[in-house]
């Protein structure tokens, strides 16, 4: 069976193969799973051949995601077409992404494929709507004026960025809703009192929900600093699955190509593995200071 995303929009993409993943580790439990990434690892003719042969190898079946392959190897388009009737047929999953699939390409999808979707680019009104569900999601306030401005300074797949401000918005602000529920509870002097403490409390929780502290040192410090300040984050409580979106922020700032590259990838295997968040970012500094 072949799903078939195609367009330029990357988030979009990757977001509906994350949902893939879910749907079918959710429906079959510990589903085998293969990725392979024509744009962050060279795939050749046997990888692809390794890939689409294994199905006698399992008992259940397997969900294999290829993303943007067609262009990584001048056979690769070849070796679909001659298994084209064998992938439809299959009882494996095959999702493929091709950002900008060649004409033959989408002929042979179009043919073979059991659904196929494509990923825009959002026009305005799309990426404002976008951007009030996602703001939504994530617990941020924002006001007619402030999604203008957010969305007129996006640039092309703007939701990269969007979200990753969205991220910082959420990160920076303190969490004040239960310590105003507990207040509105109370009377009097003792009010007065456990206000003034509770107004401490949560100073201290804003200075220690800010991931902006270490960010920089993450990025820009030499590695072993890089280390420390990794370590210094994770005794100082910080959230490491969410430390990643400032860490993003940061990257893109810099205008770090290839880092806000692996760093999506390392967005990925932490939603993938959160027990390993650790070192999946320690990975990542490794990374960006060879």
């Amino acid at each position: 069976m072949i799903y078939f995303l195609f367009g330029p929009n990357s988030y979009q993409a990757l977001r509906k193969i994350r949902e893939f993943k879910a749907a079918f580790l959710k429906k079959r439990g510990n589903l085998p799973l293969e990725e392979f990434d024509g744009e962050s690892s060279e795939i050749n003719a046997s990888d692809l051949y390794s890939a689409l042969g294994q199905e006698s190898l399992f008992s259940r079946a397997r969900l294999v995601i290829f993303k943007n392959i067609s262009g990584a190897d001048g056979g690769m388009l070849k070796i679909l077409q001659e298994n084209g009737k064998f992938l439809k047929e299959s009882g494996n999953i095959f999702v493929f992404w091709e950002r900008e699939p060649e004409k033959q390409a989408l002929a042979f999808f179009k043919k073979y494929a059991e659904k196929i979707q494509e990923m825009k680019i959002l026009e305005k009104a799309g990426l404002e709507a976008w951007l009030a569900r996602r703001a939504k999601e994530l617990g941020v306030k924002l006001g007619r004026e402030g999604k203008i401005t957010m969305v007129s300074g996006a640039g092309r797949e703007a939701e990269w960025a969007l979200e990753n401000e969205l991220e910082k918005m959420s990160l920076s602000e303190p969490p004040k809703a239960q310590v105003l529920q507990d207040l509105a509870q109370r009377d009097g002097a003792s009010r007065a009192i456990r206000q003034q403490v509770d107004m401490r409390v949560l100073a201290k929780l804003g200075a220690k929900a800010s991931p902006f502290l270490f960010v920089e040192k993450l990025v820009s410090a030499p590695l072993s600093r890089a280390l420390l300040a990794l370590k210094e984050a994770e005794a100082s409580g910080q959230d490491l699955q969410r430390l990643i979106y400032p860490l993003l922020w940061k990257i893109k700032q810099k205008k770090m190509a290839d880092a806000y590259f692996k760093g999506i990838q390392a967005e990925s295997a932490m939603r993938r593995d959160p027990k390993n968040s650790y070192e999946i970012l320690e990975r990542l500094i490794f990374s960006m200071n060879k």
